[in-house]
């Protein structure tokens, strides 16, 4: 029998060498986002613990829309499927995905190292079904260039917002016929939901359900915020807004069609990058405040589960470790992903180079929250309530205040917990 020599490696690498690896190579799937360059970040990370475990991670395509993508994720949860063993969920959804998730509590040692918000989230009957693993609010974007140009401050309140937009577009127009004031997500989905709560709670007009179970949202703010958000519509903000999401409201700022953009901390990075037509001239800053409210951002966030169904509970596990832990949270601030470590947003390089840190924690003083809490598993049908009706307000075919009647009459009628007219 022929002997095999490892040459240039001393006895203890070679011995380090032969107890790392393992004895079989398993295949790991998981599924990530797909929003900007998401996807390519979560397959860098998903080679850097291969590399490490000598197993490999395959990461499946998925829905931009986040409600495509949870409709995705119900059919091979409820279904039992291992085609994909971890999941990258919304902060909304684990109320929903919760009974098919694996319990991640023995699994991970440093659960104190997180926000406990987050992890208290993600605690469903006294099961961690999910690691946090960054944390979103809407933010508002900016030309300094536009805004130095025609004189004017950043935007403070809805009001400020618009007089400055139409002024800038109207300067502008004469050198692009296709710049608009205002870019935003309009589109009948989550993201139009998550701007809705921002309205909402920057007016101080309620949360649609309150924790108490109530229905707030047919009320004078909440009337007079959205019938703002129509006034929009054709002025300063493109009618196609009424089909963007994310990616369509950035795709238009970064050409240089837009003095405002609504978006998540991760389009910072990629609205600086050199390709992009207003790198360098791009500030961002909390979303403006209505009447009588107060700053706001949509809590947003992602979270990594493994399904019960994995083949592989352990290895599932520990890909959620090592892409939930310190130094893979640290690599992806740089791209824009905010860490839901709490100990990361006192280092001073990772705060200092990421100008979303700031406003982010402004906007978390006066969090937009969903009403998932309140209304659990049936926060899917009170998120379609809400984004299709204001959808058509938007549109044109209903009035503000048909559609804020007709959604409490739907979350009521639908029996959904113990909801009521305050």
């Amino acid at each position: 029998m022929k002997n095999t020599m490892i040459p240039c490696l001393g006895a203890a690498t070679v011995a380090a060498v032969i107890l790392s690896a393992p004895a079989w190579a398993a295949e790991l799937t998981i599924a990530c986002g797909a929003v900007g360059i998401e996807r390519q970040v979560c397959i860098d990370g998903a080679n850097r613990w291969a590399e490490q475990t000598g197993h490999s991670v395959d990461v499946v395509a998925t829905p931009q829309s986040s409600t495509e993508r949870l409709a995705m994720y119900q059919l091979l949860l409820r279904e039992r499927h291992n085609t994909v063993d971890v999941f990258q969920i919304d902060v909304i959804w684990p109320g929903l995905l919760g009974e098919y998730l694996l319990d991640l509590s023995p699994y991970v040692p440093d659960t104190d190292a997180f926000f406990p918000n987050l992890m208290a989230n993600n605690t469903v009957d006294g099961r961690l079904i999910a690691m946090p693993w960054y944390v979103d609010t809407g933010l508002l974007y900016y030309r300094k260039d536009l805004l130095e140009r025609y004189g004017h401050p950043v935007p403070q309140t809805w009001d400020e917002l618009e007089t400055i937009a139409t002024d800038v577009q109207l300067g502008e127009r004469s050198q692009n016929g296709n710049f608009w004031g205002y870019v935003w997500q309009g589109s009948d989905y989550e993201g139009l939901t998550c701007n809705v709560m921002e309205w909402l709670v920057s007016s101080n007009a309620g949360t649609v359900v309150n924790t108490q179970g109530v229905v707030t949202l047919d009320n004078d703010r909440a009337a007079r915020i959205i019938d703002q958000a129509v006034g929009w519509i054709d002025t300063i903000s493109p009618p196609a807004v009424l089909e963007y999401q994310e990616e369509d409201a950035r795709a238009q700022f970064e050409a240089g069609n837009a003095l405002f953009m609504r978006n998540w901390p991760y389009a910072w990075r990629l609205a600086n990058e050199p390709e992009s037509a207003v790198s360098g001239n791009v500030g961002v800053t909390v979303l403006p405040q209505g009447d009588s409210g107060m700053p706001s951002g949509a809590l947003g966030g992602w979270q990594l589960a493994v399904t019960e169904a994995t083949r592989y509970p352990e290895l599932s596990a520990d890909l959620v470790r090592f892409l939930t832990s310190e130094s893979e949270q640290r690599r992806r601030a740089e791209f824009g992903y905010l860490p839901t470590r709490s100990a990361l947003y006192n280092e001073p390089e990772l705060t200092q180079g990421n100008a979303v840190f700031e406003p982010v924690g402004r906007a978390l003083e006066n969090v937009a929250v969903r009403p998932s809490s309140a209304t659990g598993r049936t926060y899917k049908y009170v998120s379609r309530y809400v984004s299709g009706e204001i959808h058509e307000v938007l549109r044109g075919t209903k009035t503000t205040t048909d559609a804020l009647a007709s959604i409490t009459d739907r979350i009521v009628e639908r029996g959904l917990g113990d909801l009521q007219r305050p």
